[in-house]
């Protein structure tokens, strides 16, 4: 999506994107949760960063094969996930 496109989506100027970007400027939060939810980002990567470990290897390496995996069997690998999350409750 282009930067023009996703302004348009928020309502907000191509440059206060870009300046967000830039890390320049911090958006309000009724904003963030604009981008957030448009761009299908991670709440928690925003609000409480420490639940992600963005530089650990093994969570690279899942997100890119998760990127790759049919859209049909995604619901098996969550299903798996939340299997072992209740497991390690």
């Amino acid at each position: 999506m282009t930067r023009k496109t996703l302004a348009e989506k928020v309502d907000v100027s191509s440059r206060y994107l870009a300046n967000i970007e830039l890390g320049l400027i911090i958006p309000s939060v009724p904003v963030m949760l604009q981008l957030i939810r448009i761009c299908h980002l991670p709440v928690e990567r925003y609000f409480n960063p420490n639940l992600i470990q963005e530089n650990s290897e093994v969570r690279r390496r899942v997100r890119h094969k998760t990127q790759l995996c049919p859209e049909k069997y995604l619901p098996i690998v969550e299903a798996t996930l939340d299997g072992a999350i209740n497991m390690k409750e």
